[in-house]
Formats: structure tokens, C-alpha cells, sequence
């Protein structure tokens, strides 16, 4: 991580000319800050008309070739307040939020979430290009590797010391016009962990969002998002767990805003810890996931 770094830095020096822009998302389960910029001194592609599977074979032909980094800094502000409900200082506001043994409100809103913060590098590639049969609004597409780090774990709400890198291939992008937003990812990867009773696992994750400002506010197609992941133990290759979350959509039209109201279950298997860390038994947890866009 730590060469991987300094490369990137080096060229970050060497290429002051290039193409570079900061980005940033406020998210109660992800906010970040990012800084990307091309690694030589030619514009970021612009494709024209594309369709979502040209966007796909235009990446996926030019990815063997990286030309673009991303570094980002990336916080999950409700699981951190999930930890610091069940802290020393706040325990009885969480333990009041338990409903029965096994359902607690405080981990329904925040389960799924592993890690409070992540600091990660993409190295890969991005185009631009316009919707087909839309207006001249542009769209971006990224597709390559992505290295993360960070230090702590996250398990039932309680913080875990654990250096954990994470390395993975993706690809996403979205569809823009004036009246809607399409949003879309997919990837592969591996995660490993320092702390030796958190399992290393492989995974699969697909994410994809859709919002239409005139669209049927009921319809789960036109304003709602599903997202799914599912992993496996390196050692084993048993599932460790699953998750899948549908999301339902409200756009304020007057204010610029989208609603997101998340529901869903996350499942953890005995493969998952081990030792002092270990489950009782494999366990599906409910969960809702209220949220804002502005």
C-alpha cells in the first residue's frame, strides 16, 4: 500500500498538466471526499451516444491500460454512531432501543456496515458520454482496481482492532438526463484481515439505483435501487454471508433532494469470526435504512 502510494504520488507530481477534479458525497451511511486526475496530459474520453452495454465494452477494451487515479477518504457516519451508542457512555439509550433478544433498532439501522472508515486508491480508467436518446447532459464510467485500508472492524456495534486491506475489480458508472439518474456497480474482490478470528474472504457485490424526477413516485422500477453481496471464506470457501437491500426512492423535485428508504436482510454465518469473536450461531438480521440525497 504504502509503494502503491508513493507511485501515484509520483505521478501526481510528474503530470501537473494533467486532467484532476475533487469530488465530494454527504451520505448519513457514506460520506467522502475524493481526488481524481488523469496520469497523462490527454482529456478524459468523450464518447458520444452510448448505450449502457457500449459503455461497458468501451471500459472493458481500454482497462488493460490505466490512465486515471482516484484517491478517496470515505467515513460511515451511522455505524459510527451505532459504536457510540453501545459505548460505556450511551449504553442505556441502546440497550432501550433492544425490542426482543435477538433484534435491537440500533443494529437494524446500522447492520452491514463492517468498518467506520476506509481510505482507498482506484487505478483504472473513466469515459464520458452522453445518453442515447437523452439531452447533452454527460455521464461518467469507471472501470478498474481498487485498493482500501483501515484499521478497526466493526461487530455487532462494537469496535474490533484489525488492519484490513481490501483489493477488487469494478466497474460502475451512471446514466444521466434532466429527469433521471441511473446509477450502477459491479465487483469482484478479496479482504483480509490482521486480526487472526475475522475471516478473509472473497466476494461479489451489484449495486444499481434508479431515480426519475416525473416518474411514478410507487414504482420501485423507475425510483428504487436493489443491492446485493455475497462472500466466502478464502480458507473454506463456505459463504460467510449475504446481504440484500431494496431500496425505495422519493425525489423532491422542489428541493433537489432524494429520500431513500432501505430495507432488507444481512446474514452472517458461524465461517465469519472465530475464537473470542466467534457466533453463537449463523444469524439473518432485518434491516432499514433510512437515508438523504441533497
Amino acid at each position: 500500500m504504502t509503494f502503491l502510494l508513493g507511485v501515484l504520488i509520483s505521478f501526481w507530481a510528474v503530470s501537473a498538466w494533467a486532467v484532476s477534479e475533487w469530488e465530494y458525497e454527504i451520505d448519513p451511511y457514506y460520506s467522502n471526499v475524493a481526488y481524481y486526475q488523469t496520469l497523462d496530459d490527454s482529456p478524459v474520453p468523450e464518447l458520444g451516444e452510448r448505450s449502457e452495454a457500449q459503455v461497458y465494452s468501451d471500459l472493458f477494451f481500454s482497462s488493460y491500460l490505466p490512465r486515471f487515479f482516484l484517491i478517496e477518504a470515505s467515513l460511515n457516519p451511522m455505524p459510527v454512531l451505532g459504536v457510540l451508542l453501545k459505548s460505556d457512555d450511551a449504553e442505556d439509550i441502546y440497550d432501550d432501543m433492544t425490542v426482543t433478544r435477538k433484534l435491537n433498532l440500533v443494529e437494524v439501522a446500522t447492520a452491514g456496515f463492517e468498518e467506520p472508515y476506509a481510505l482507498s486508491i482506484f487505478l483504472g480508467n473513466m469515459v464520458k458520454y452522453r445518453t442515447k436518446g437523452g439531452d447533452h447532459t454527460q455521464s461518467k464510467g469507471f472501470m478498474g482496481y481498487l485498493a482500501s485500508y483501515g484499521h478497526l472492524h466493526i461487530r455487532k456495534n462494537e469496535l474490533v482492532q484489525d488492519r484490513w486491506g481490501e483489493f477488487e475489480w469494478k466497474i460502475k458508472g451512471d446514466r444521466i438526463t434532466t429527469e433521471r439518474l441511473l446509477s450502477w456497480s459491479f465487483r469482484v474482490g478479496t479482504k483480509i484481515h490482521d486480526n487472526p478470528y475475522v475471516t478473509d474472504e472473497y466476494y461479489v457485490a451489484i449495486k444499481r439505483e434508479r431515480v426519475e424526477e416525473k416518474g411514478d413516485v410507487f414504482s420501485w422500477i423507475k425510483n428504487g435501487g436493489i443491492e446485493f453481496k455475497y462472500r466466502v471464506s478464502q480458507r473454506t470457501g463456505k459463504t460467510i454471508g449475504q446481504q440484500i437491500i431494496i431500496d425505495k426512492k422519493i425525489p423532491l423535485v422542489d428541493k433537489g433532494w432524494v429520500l431513500s428508504f432501505g430495507v432488507g436482510l444481512v446474514r452472517e454465518t458461524r465461517e465469519k469470526y472465530s475464537g473470542p469473536l466467534s457466533l453463537e450461531e449463523s444469524n439473518t438480521a432485518f434491516v432499514l435504512r433510512p437515508s438523504i440525497t441533497f
